[in-house]
């Protein structure tokens, strides 16, 4: 079979803001060839063009081609370009270089079989060029050729970078990271060449689209970790509230709130009021309440018009601020210019019960509480809810959820200090002496705290 010369060119990253794009005008490929290789910005990479299929799936335009491995690990990076906050990038990265990067190093470099499935990566700037092949000729099967449609002889061409693009995988990060980590130890891949599917953005639109990408496409394979979820989602209420507060709003910017995996705050950390996670956990509560939902399936999973992200944006301030106004430690926190901002209020003695994770979530739970019992405002709630005790080494933390000797907090007991404090505040509806018994039995003397 004999190929003609090519025929047609048009813009990867135009193409795929619509599958119209992947029907322009056809130009000569000289021209093409020539617009790339004179791109007035300096390349970070040589020009680089890649065996091609073309198609289109949903609104997405695609084009799967042959990458070397070699071109692989250097010009594809981590999710990491999608958020202007640098503490969000960072926590994508430190999730993938780790002992999971080492164990499929050691699979490519140990196995001579070894094979991967197509990368998804995602591509911004540089203007990559698709240039199609078309007009097929055969001697020996004339008939098969003739029998090709326009969409089928067109699908099939060249992928053309000029080194300017911004490239990171969307799905296979861990096989990237293991990719580099198998050339760090000095593997061999001369010669290899891995399947990739380049997907386009435009600018307006492209973070919020390929967050969404990332997030549903592993929602499909398998469970995405709650850190990549904050991270990445463009779906979960919580996650894009999360990130907005992080990269908007100045209480909330790393370090005050800490931008890491976990919902615990380390032992060494003085400068946060908690953690993105559990930041996360808290608008969980809020949101729930707010909509009046038993279950977060929809608020994880169906994104909600800007107008009501907007307000939920907003009702999560309103929450915050209250805090700040009626607990002064909590604005200390988001507004002190020292180093150390909460040491006082988060140490071995104890501390502030709003600065401990378990302690911001009873907090919310109670605010809860007292809007549903009184139809209250979350304002007057969160005023009505400052009166309960705040020192953890006290009663009627000590001996439920703060172990003294130890100098832990002791998760097992949130609910009975939930349920104590419920009834200080007169939310509580069970049996008094129930409570009391509860308490009791968690080594303090018998009498619940009365209200």
């Amino acid at each position: 079979m004999t190929v003609s010369k090519t025929k047609k060119t048009t813009s990867a990253s135009k193409g795929a803001a619509s599958k119209a794009a992947a029907k322009a005008p056809r130009k000569a490929a000289a021209k093409t060839t020539a617009k790339v290789a004179t791109n007035a910005k300096p390349p970070t990479h040589p020009q680089l063009i890649l065996p091609s299929l073309r198609g289109n799936f949903g609104d997405w335009v695609y084009y799967t081609c042959l990458m070397s491995v070699k071109d692989i690990a250097e010009r594809v990076n981590y999710a990491e370009e999608i958020h202007t906050d640098q503490a969000l990038s960072k926590l994508i990265q430190r999730s993938l270089e780790g002992p999971r990067a080492k164990h499929i190093a050691n699979y490519l470099t140990n196995t001579s079989e070894r094979f991967f499935s197509a990368m998804v990566l995602a591509t911004y700037g540089g203007e990559p060029q698709w240039m199609d092949v078309g007009n097929f000729h055969s001697t020996s099967s004339p008939e098969i050729v003739n029998s090709l449609d326009e969409g089928s002889r067109d699908a099939m061409g060249f992928l053309a970078l000029s080194g300017n693009e911004r490239i990171f995988a969307v799905d296979g990060q861990h096989r990237l990271a293991g990719i580099r980590e198998a050339i760090r130890e000095q593997a061999d891949f001369e010669g290899e060449q891995l399947p990739v599917i380049l997907i386009g953005h435009d600018e307006k639109n492209k973070r919020q689209r390929t967050r969404r990408l990332f997030t549903t496409h592993n929602k499909t394979a398998k469970p995405v970790q709650k850190r990549d979820i904050i991270a990445l989602d463009e779906d979960d209420a919580m996650a894009i509230i999360s990130r907005r507060l992080v990269e908007e709003h100045a209480w909330f910017k790393d370090p005050r709130i800490a931008v890491i995996s976990s919902s615990n705050v380390p032992s060494t950390n003085t400068e946060c009021l908690t953690t993105i996670t559990n930041l996360y956990n808290v608008l969980r509560l809020l949101l729930l309440h707010h909509t009046k939902q038993k279950s977060d399936r929809t608020l994880r999973f169906l994104r909600p018009s800007d107008e009501v992200l907007e307000e939920y944006y907003q009702y999560a301030l309103s929450f915050f601020t209250a805090l700040a106004k009626h607990f002064p430690p909590v604005k200390d926190a988001f507004t002190s210019k020292v180093a150390d901002p909460v040491a006082k209020y988060r140490n071995d003695h104890g501390g502030h019960i709003l600065f401990r994770p378990i302690g911001l979530l009873i907090v919310t739970d109670l605010v809860n509480a007292y809007m549903t019992a009184h139809e209250a405002t979350v304002a007057d709630a969160v005023k009505a809810v400052a009166a309960i005790p705040t020192d953890l080494s006290k009663a009627p933390y000590k001996g439920v959820i703060w172990d003294v000797d130890r100098g832990l907090i002791n998760a097992k007991q949130k609910a009975l200090a939930r349920d104590v404090l419920a009834h200080m505040l007169g939310l509580a509806a069970g049996d008094p002496s129930a409570l009391e018994a509860r308490y009791a039995a968690a080594g303090n003397k018998p009498g619940a705290p009365a209200p």
